[in-house]
């Protein structure tokens, strides 16, 4: 027994010692450096290992060395890598708990060319911490576009953590509207208040909240890309005026006079008063838009479209391309509006969706038609089958005269009849 013994060690002792190339065992330089190789080689399996160590080893890297390794991520993934590579390469990017290496993800859980690698950078950012928060504040102190501020501000309103409010509460004073309707609207999927717009009424909640709140309660940390997908949020308290009207509905079609009856003062307040109602809406609310005089311009040919960030700057910049006509065709556009409204109510009873509010369409016009391009006999009928608790209708009278036509609209549709006198 105890020559075997002898022999076994004697074999041991002659194989070859084990070479230290798993990644545990590498230094950081040295991870860095694999990373910086893989990067310049044309070998996808060699990518993908060095970086997979990254995502696994990279929260141990100091601050600077996690900035190297984001910014030549960062580079890579702007490139023309796999899939798979560039999903890793997301994945890595978040595990390093640097607010650097975040701002790559967050953009691309934006927009990219593969929806799997979008998809991938979504799940991060639903599961990002504290350092997530400061990329996003990084990102909305230089980012110009409105739309695109609104668009972070919602990560928010679905990653649904409390540690996000201060950065909310700050954009709540944003000088865009759009932006604004984005920060209230994620405070109320977060905190399940309501309070609107009104800063002071959420930095009082938010004050009440932390009154509550445990004291040795740290900052919050990533959760590793393990995120499910929250509901929907439904918006309670983001209820704009337009002409004095409480925009409650979900579902609103605009109808608006651009003749040269209700003149430019007319037309410009119009213009004004569409704009920031639609900028103050929930996302959650669908719209349409028409605008006519003696021809009808449909605002994404007619279609009802959520009332998104991108699609609200999209109405302005349609506006401003619009300019008064001169003769009013009333009857033509209000067919337009009624079979818009009509096919929206098909849609949601296919959909089996619940009514919460009716289907609403407001009509903004002095009433006065002078071409009589359609029998109002068309409209007529289409009145006659609105069924109440499915639409409802409003009509803003311009001017300082009443219109028989408006009034009958808003009584036959079950809605409000307003008088708005021109500037």
């Amino acid at each position: 027994m105890r020559t075997l013994l002898l022999v076994l060690i004697a074999f041991l002792l002659l194989l070859p010692a084990p070479v230290a190339s798993s990644a545990d065992e590498l230094s950081n330089q040295a991870l860095l450096a694999k990373l910086k190789r893989a990067l310049k080689k044309d070998d996808v399996e060699r990518l993908r290992e060095a970086v997979n160590d990254i995502g696994r080893f990279g929260k141990r890297l100091s601050r600077s060395e996690q900035l190297t390794a984001a910014k030549a991520l960062r580079k890579a993934l702007d490139g023309d890598g796999t899939s798979e590579v560039r999903r890793l390469m997301i994945r890595a990017l978040a595990r390093m708990r640097h607010e650097h290496a975040w701002i790559p993800v967050i953009l691309t859980s934006q927009q990219d060319r593969d929806p799997a690698v979008q998809a991938q950078a979504r799940r991060e950012v639903l599961g990002g911490g504290a350092d997530e928060l400061e990329a996003l504040g990084r990102i909305l102190a230089t980012e110009t576009s409105a739309a695109f501020r609104a668009e972070l501000l919602l990560i928010l309103r679905d990653r649904r953590k409390h540690d996000a409010v201060p950065l909310l509460l700050e954009r709540l004073g944003d000088k865009s509207p759009i932006v604004r309707s984005a920060a209230a609207e994620s405070l109320e999927a977060i905190s399940g208040a309501a309070h609107g717009y009104d800063a002071k009424a959420w930095k009082a909640w938010h004050q009440a909240w932390l009154a509550k709140r445990p004291k040795d309660a740290g900052p919050s940390v990533s959760s590793g890309g393990e995120v499910t997908e929250p509901a929907p949020h439904t918006t309670r308290s983001l209820h704009p005026r337009f002409y004095g009207l409480p925009l409650t509905a979900k579902d609103i079609v605009f109808v608006v006079d651009i003749s040269g009856s209700v003149g430019s003062g007319g037309v410009n307040r119009a213009k004004q008063q569409l704009t920031k109602a639609v900028a103050l809406l929930g996302s959650d609310v669908r719209v349409a838009a028409l605008f006519f005089s003696d021809q009808v311009h449909m605002w994404r040919q007619g279609r009802m479209v959520a009332a998104s960030p991108a699609n609200k700057e999209d109405l302005v910049k349609f506006l401003r391309g619009l300019q008064p006509g001169r003769r009013t065709d009333v009857y033509t556009p209000l067919n337009a509006g009624l079979k818009i409204l009509d096919r929206r109510v098909r849609a949601k009873q296919d959909a089996k969706e619940a009514f919460r509010e009716p289907v609403t369409m407001i009509t903004v016009s002095d009433g006065r038609d002078n071409m009589g391009a359609l029998p109002t006999r068309v409209v007529a009928e289409k009145l006659d089958r609105l069924d109440p608790a499915l639409s409802v209708l409003h009509c803003v009278v311009l001017g300082r005269k009443d219109s028989p036509l408006m009034a009958s609209i808003a009584r036959l549709g079950g809605g409000h009849y307003v008088r708005a006198e021109r500037p």
